[in-house]
């Protein structure tokens, strides 16, 4: 069947975002899933000129199916990137990038308000003798690097904390001296930022948070230069990075509304926070969308659209108690759905931390963050309301 040319070769992020997974070669309206680990060829040529070529063809599951070429060509385009490559997790994507782009010997710069699962990811590679440096993201005279310092790694707007990373100053100061900058965009998603436009490498996500937004997917992705996600690809290939092709589909499909849904959960958190910093029980709020907020100025610069869908935030008294009044916002150990919820890092995301690490990343044992959905704001402040009425 004749393919329709896209009316606008540059179209706005909202049609990109909407129109995902609209090239399958069937003409299908929804692409179908990919349930299969292997396919046939009908002679050795046709075999040889797909291996040689992946472009011309699949092969193997493992080395990619079309519903994963679906998720990474959108991705591509949202990041604003050549290329991308999709495996089974966030932390599998940060992990198959550390194993593909550094050896023993080299360093990596990293801040210190990182997600826990990373500096213990990180950890692990100093047995491989890759070593790291934990710097404060909020000081970029911190950020100085040695003639090891092959990689710099960042989060655009950090979680818990909500600190925001100055990706062009970070990226100058790592490219002077011939290092890569990969930055973390799982929370802001590239609705908010696309940090290649700031002087980013990689791009990498979890993309079980808000890109697929339903709680019912994992998967990691990384975007960048063609030359770059070609190394990482072959390294995920041969380490097993695979990601099922039902939750690349089911990606795709959240990718579809991430639009609407980014636009309503910001506005909802830049509501809720501001509720929450007005009330007497609660000591601090972390939302970079507040004008208290450290940041705010580099936040108006950085992000387009909204502040973010995540915040945190202390209260006085027992944040345990908290989470067991709320009524219709439930404690879950992840964000990103179109529910609010709320998780306390100190006992989940940072639990393999220590205390002191804890603390030196900005997160006390009291602090709660909260992921929030696109329910009614009024019933979110109603809940909300009413459970730290409860609290003593």
């Amino acid at each position: 069947m004749t393919r329709r040319q896209t009316p606008d070769p540059h179209p706005h992020f909202d049609t990109l975002a909407s129109h995902a997974g609209e090239d399958d070669p069937s003409g299908a309206v929804s692409e179908p899933i990919y349930q299969t680990s292997a396919f046939f060829f009908d002679d050795i040529a046709s075999a040889g000129r797909v291996l040689s070529d992946p472009s011309q063809g699949y092969v193997y599951g493992r080395n990619g199916l079309p519903n994963h070429a679906t998720l990474e060509r959108t991705i591509a385009q949202l990041e604003g990137t050549e290329s991308a490559y999709c495996c089974g997790s966030g932390m599998g994507a940060e992990a198959i990038v550390f194993l593909a782009l550094l050896q023993s010997g080299d360093e990596v710069l990293a801040t210190t308000d990182l997600y826990g699962g990373t500096p213990a990811l990180l950890s692990h590679l100093a047995g491989l003798g890759i070593s790291t440096r934990y710097v404060d993201s909020m000081q970029i005279e911190n950020f100085e690097l040695s003639d090891r310092t092959k990689l710099v790694f960042v989060e655009t707007l950090s979680n818990p904390t909500l600190r925001l990373c100055p990706l062009e100053k970070v990226a100058r100061r790592a490219h002077d001296r011939g290092a890569l900058l990969v930055v973390d965009n799982t929370t802001p998603t590239p609705y908010l930022c696309r940090p290649l436009e700031h002087g980013a490498d990689l791009v990498v996500h979890s993309a079980t948070k808000f890109l697929s937004g339903h709680h019912d997917v994992t998967g990691g992705v990384v975007a960048g230069s063609n030359e770059l996600v070609e190394r990482i690809r072959s390294c995920g290939v041969r380490a097993g990075g695979f990601m099922a092709p039902l939750d690349a589909w089911l990606a795709v499909r959240g990718i579809k509304t991430l639009a609407l849904r980014m636009r309503q959960a910001c506005d909802n958190a830049s509501r809720l926070a501001a509720w929450l910093a007005d009330r007497p029980r609660v000591r601090q709020v972390l939302y970079p969308g507040l004008p208290s907020h450290p940041q705010h100025a580099l936040a108006k610069r950085l992000l387009s659209g909204g502040f973010g869908a995540m915040l945190a935030f202390e209260i006085e008294g027992d944040p345990g108690q908290l989470i067991e009044r709320l009524k219709l916002v439930r404690f879950v150990a992840s964000f990103g759905g179109v529910t609010t919820t709320v998780s306390h890092p100190a006992s989940t995301s940072h639990r393999a931390l220590s205390s002191e690490q804890r603390l030196a990343a900005g997160i006390p044992d009291g602090l709660l963050r909260l992921s929030v959905g696109i329910e009614a704001i009024d019933d979110l402040i109603a809940d909300f309301e009413q459970a730290l009425a409860l609290v003593h």
